[in-house]
């Protein structure tokens, strides 16, 4: 059975840890971007589905 590596509701982000921390990594330990990062996909995510509505 395949992962689930992340999980998007209306105002949240669920993200597998593994996945975050490797996101941390990539960004050499900057947590700061990676929170940016997150947070610009959540509302890109948002934005889609209240045109969908």
């Amino acid at each position: 059975m395949a992962k689930q590596r992340m999980i998007v509701t209306d105002d949240q982000v669920l993200i597998d840890m593994d996945l975050l921390f490797n996101a941390i990594r990539e960004a050499d330990g900057n947590w700061e971007q990676v929170e940016s990062e997150m947070q610009a996909y959540l509302a890109a995510i948002t934005n889609m589905t209240r045109t969908e509505k």
